[in-house]
């Protein structure tokens, strides 16, 4: 089972995406469910969502 430990909300994740120019991702992540795009980020691009402050822990 994956949970998501966010240590980042939404805007702060998106926020630092468009810093780094990938505003399509933040755009992305903007329209995804509030209950889904933490583990949406991490399943798509698990790396870049722990440089944002998004993190998973394996149960």
């Amino acid at each position: 089972m994956l949970t998501v430990h966010p240590l980042a909300d939404k805007a702060t994740v998106m926020h630092n995406l468009r810093e780094m120019g990938l505003d399509q991702i933040a755009n992305w992540i903007h329209i995804l469910p509030e209950d889904k795009w933490e583990s949406m980020f991490l399943a798509n691009w698990p790396t870049l969502a722990k440089k944002c402050g998004v993190s998973s822990l394996h149960i």
